[in-house]
């Protein structure tokens, strides 16, 4: 019997050194040997992780357990069929010669998926380009119930439950952490019901409610999502994608990050960045994204580009230097000082800790 255990990629903390060590003891307990377990490490379009990544973050499991990163590279995917809009379905081929498989997700909020793990990790974690690029289109992206927090009538999270359907999932492990990215609950069981509970217990943790509109928000995020621009970026529209969002026209919106590996290193980084770097208003590239499509990567850009419709957007970054000046569609400022130069006297601001992890609801007067 082969199992393979999905788990999602470095970007979210799921605590595998925590959570793996208990699922492969029950395992063993059944009987099932070490020999036969495989753990793929759901990437998407993202660079696959080092070796020294994968052991800070599996530990000692990684030397006894077959790890592999997903590759979503034509010759590495099987085609599992089409979906009932006309995706096509093309998931890791070692899927399908897996009898069983588990997935390890983050349930947080997410921009297309409404919330994060369960299935995710392996309908898209575990996809083909043709798959990532399909569902990273504007007729998904577009859609009034693609958006961040949001399960129900989402034609992205329903594309999911269908793709995974195609999968023997026997078993799903779902982490909720606090706001200070601390382990919370963990949710164990039947893929669809473990999913919608870890998801109504999250809502109370990620949801808030406020009155406020202000002028300017500055945004934490955490360090993984903090070493890219591609990555980074999916703060303004965690702000602006809300179903009642705070932003008022003309808000300015800064994300305090690192910005390590400059726009990124995958494939989805560097298609974001070839896009964004050609910008020449964000009301041009929304009409021939919408007119001609996009390639997923491509999509970011997409999705940056309608938020500047409503808002200026920035960063706060040591190394804003480096992008200053490049013509890019963003403000680079190198510290909080630095970017108080550009406010107005009497700007009213709002701190986000967590901007991944406080999706702000304005609320009725």
């Amino acid at each position: 019997m082969k199992i393979i255990i999905a788990v999602p990629d470095f970007t979210r903390e799921a605590h595998l050194k925590k959570v793996l060590p208990r699922l492969l003891s029950r395992l063993k307990k059944q009987g099932m040997p070490e020999k036969d377990i495989e753990i793929i490490i759901g990437t998407g379009l993202h660079r696959p992780p080092a070796q020294g990544e994968i052991f800070r973050n599996l530990g000692s499991i990684s030397k006894k357990i077959k790890v592999s990163s997903h590759n979503y590279d034509k010759n590495s995917v099987a085609y599992f069929g089409k979906a009932k809009n006309d995706v096509p379905v093309y998931l890791n081929k070692k899927l399908k010669k897996a009898d069983a498989v588990i997935t390890v997700g983050v349930v947080e909020p997410h921009l297309y998926a409404g919330y994060s793990g369960g299935s995710k990790v392996t309908a898209i974690g575990l996809a083909g380009e043709k798959t990532i690029n399909a569902t990273h289109h504007p007729r998904f992206l577009d859609h009034p119930g693609t958006r961040i927090c949001s399960i129900k009538n989402n034609p992205f999270r329903d594309f999911i439950e269908e793709a995974a359907g195609r999968l023997p999932i026997i078993y799903s492990i779902n982490i909720i952490n606090n706001k200070n990215g601390k382990l919370s609950r963990i949710f164990e069981g039947r893929p669809g019901p473990c999913f919608r509970n870890a998801v109504r217990y999250s809502k109370k943790i990620f949801e808030r409610k406020t009155k406020a509109r202000p002028d300017v928000i500055i945004c934490d995020i955490p360090r993984p999502k903090a070493a890219n621009i591609y990555q980074a970026s999916r703060a303004f529209n965690y702000l602006v994608n809300t179903r009642k969002s705070v932003i008022k026209k003309g808000s300015l919106i800064l994300v305090k990050t690192g910005l390590e590996e400059g726009f990124g290193k995958g494939l989805g980084e560097r298609r974001f960045m070839r896009k964004i770097i050609t910008m020449k208003s964000p009301e041009k590239m929304i009409r021939e994204i919408k007119k001609g499509g996009c390639l997923a990567g491509e999509h970011r850009a997409y999705m940056v580009a309608k938020a500047m419709l409503k808002c200026r957007l920035g960063f706060i970054s040591d190394k804003s230097h480096l992008y200053k000046n490049k013509g890019l569609p963003f403000l680079f400022f190198k510290d909080l000082a630095d970017a108080k130069k550009f406010f107005k006297k009497d700007a009213e601001f709002y701190y986000l800790k967590n901007a991944f992890e406080t999706i702000l609801i304005r609320s009725r007067s």
